[in-house]
């Protein structure tokens, strides 16, 4: 018998859309965006979508068969890694397939590696057959980071179902290793969250979701089902792993003080927000707060959610939380946060003030009001047209076939904000990728070929997979750039978790290693910082994982220089 239940709607009020219109105008008349826009910002930048002649044919696949089940909507991700150490980044493309997950599994639903050959062609690894990390579960995201501290970029997935941690053996071979975590798992972040050298792992888990149960959401008269709204399922509780030192993790969820969250996790990332040296934990939740968690240094973290600012909108009410980004977008040096929301929210820009406290610059800096027609996913934030000010790409795509409001829609065009180094952005969709609308969810940002600028992977709902050449060096006089490639001390050798800092003639540029942000997705670890016209680098600072710090002068422009922790003896 079907359950007969109202499907909870996301509700708005005109007299909040129009506060928020007159409040961005007001802003805006009194120079409170703090960026003026460029007469011709896309004069340096064009993103086009090149899939087709690099070679990368790969298509979504929801498995939806009627019975609108949830997970259909959410999926998937993609993660950025050179799984074979010959310097070109490579990509692996999560898979969801049928729902329910049938007991076999399915070749046609596995995830796929592709390798990159040079200059930014790829093929499949594995042709037409399986690949390495061929996941056939239910697929959700992939992290890439260097779990076991051989030197390898190892892949952990989240599925609707059990997940995987898949070992790179460094011959083209990864070995799947069970993980203990089931249920409905959606983003996954990685660092030293315990101060002993090998890296840590956090899993945001989304709702309690039973295909059996026969949820009805839709109009009974006509028997017509729609996808059920999130509200209506109780949130996941997330899990905290402590990493043995081989590669293996034990669940340390209730010891570290993170038992509590279960907030319908979608996007996470690690930072260390408050400068003290240890990776702070944020969580971006659908429908409830948002979590922010303060590591103590031993791998345990004090709830600073409420009372630091950045679970709630500048109104005091939690949104829909889907993806991340961190960056310095104000040029202080401190790592502000920016969060992607359902429509009629806005995206959300939480300014970095110091010790752990945050203020909601969405509307003041531009950054937000874009965004109120549209359902954001994916986030990056990279320097595409390398100026030296870190910009925003976002993937937007609804959850519903036919949204509620007449002036939103499913398929949607993503945005490109450009940032002016002082926490002010203008929306500039450069290139003829932004001439379609799409369903967008996983989004992840490298260099694929090597020339400097940011190139971006996209997944789409039910939908294909995308590859965004940014065409920066070839419009007019190419600007200067400085690439870095940390290699830390084992067993942390990808270095996640460093800071560092490049001082210009004009101004400083700060960047963290990460593993795992965006939402379901994993960029690369390779940083790039842009120079401006006549600016010159004068110094770079690596403060390491490990707290140590080393400084560099003269490093070579315009390619990648490959950054070696000294160890004590």
């Amino acid at each position: 018998m079907k359950d007969r239940c109202p499907c909870a709607r996301r509700r708005f009020s005109l007299l909040r859309i129009a506060a928020l219109f007159a409040l961005g105008l007001g802003l805006a008349a009194v120079g409170g965006w703090a960026q003026e826009v460029p007469s011709d910002p896309c004069r340096k930048l064009s993103l086009v979508d090149e899939s087709a002649r690099l070679g990368l044919s790969f298509d979504h696949l929801t498995g939806a068969r009627g019975g609108k089940h949830l997970p259909e909507t959410m999926g998937a991700g993609l993660a950025w890694l050179d799984f074979d150490g010959d310097g070109w980044i490579d990509l692996y493309l999560v898979q969801s397939g049928p729902f329910p997950p049938p007991e076999a599994a399915s070749a046609t639903a596995s995830n796929q590696l592709w390798r990159n050959l040079g200059g930014g062609r790829f093929e499949r690894v594995g042709g037409s057959g399986e690949g390495p990390a061929a996941d056939a579960g239910y697929g959700q995201g992939a992290v890439a980071a260097d779990v076991d501290g051989d030197g390898d970029s190892d892949l952990y997935v989240t599925n609707y179902g059990p997940d995987r941690l898949w070992i790179n053996r460094g011959d083209g071979r990864f070995e799947a290793t069970p993980t203990g975590v089931d249920g409905w798992s959606s983003s996954a972040a990685f660092a030293d969250a315990d101060g002993d050298g090998d890296l840590d792992l956090y899993v945001s888990r989304y709702v309690v979701y039973d295909p059996k149960a026969e949820l009805f959401c839709g109009d009974l008269d006509s028997d017509r089902r729609t996808y059920c709204d999130p509200s209506l399922f109780a949130g996941a509780h997330d899990r905290f792993l402590l990493n043995r030192g081989d590669g293996t993790f034990t669940d340390a969820t209730a010891q570290a003080g993170l038992s509590q969250a279960a907030g319908r996790g979608l996007g996470v990332l690690f930072t260390d927000f408050d400068g003290d040296g240890h990776p702070d934990l944020y969580v971006a939740n659908d429908l409830t707060i948002n979590g922010l968690y303060r590591n103590r240094g031993d791998g345990t973290f004090d709830d600073e959610s409420l009372f630091s600012g950045a679970a709630v909108n500048g109104q005091g009410k939690p949104e829909a939380g889907m993806g991340l980004a961190v960056g310095d977008f104000d040029g202080d040096g401190t790592p502000d946060l920016a969060v992607t929301n359902f429509d009629v929210e806005t995206n959300t820009l939480y300014r970095n003030l110091g010790a752990m406290q945050f203020e909601d610059s969405s509307l003041a800096s531009g950054f937000g009001l874009p965004s109120f027609n549209l359902l954001g996913f994916g986030l990056v934030s990279a320097d595409f047209n390398l100026d030296g000010a870190l910009d925003f790409y976002v993937a937007n795509g609804h959850i519903f076939e036919n949204p509620l409001r007449g002036d939103s829609s499913y398929r949607q065009p993503d945005l490109l904000l450009l940032g002016d180094g002082r926490g002010g952005f203008s929306v500039a969709n450069c290139g003829p990728a932004f001439d379609e609308s799409w369903v967008g969810r996983g989004l992840a940002v490298a260099d694929l070929d090597n020339d400097g600028d940011p190139d971006l992977a996209l997944l789409n709902s039910a939908g294909p997979a995308q590859l965004l050449i940014n065409h920066n060096a070839e419009l007019g006089e190419p600007r200067s750039w400085l690439g870095v490639r940390l290699l830390g001390a084992p067993p942390n050798r990808q270095a996640i978790g460093a800071r560092v800092t490049l001082t210009t003639t004009s101004g400083r540029q700060t960047r963290w290693v990460l593993a795992g942000d965006s939402y379901q997705s994993s960029s690369e670890r390779r940083l790039q910082f842009g120079l401006g016209e006549g600016e010159k680098p004068v110094k770079l600072e690596v403060r390491w994982p490990d707290g140590k710090r080393q400084r560099w002068r003269g490093l070579p422009l315009n390619g990648y220089a490959r950054l070696v922790q000294v160890q004590s003896p």
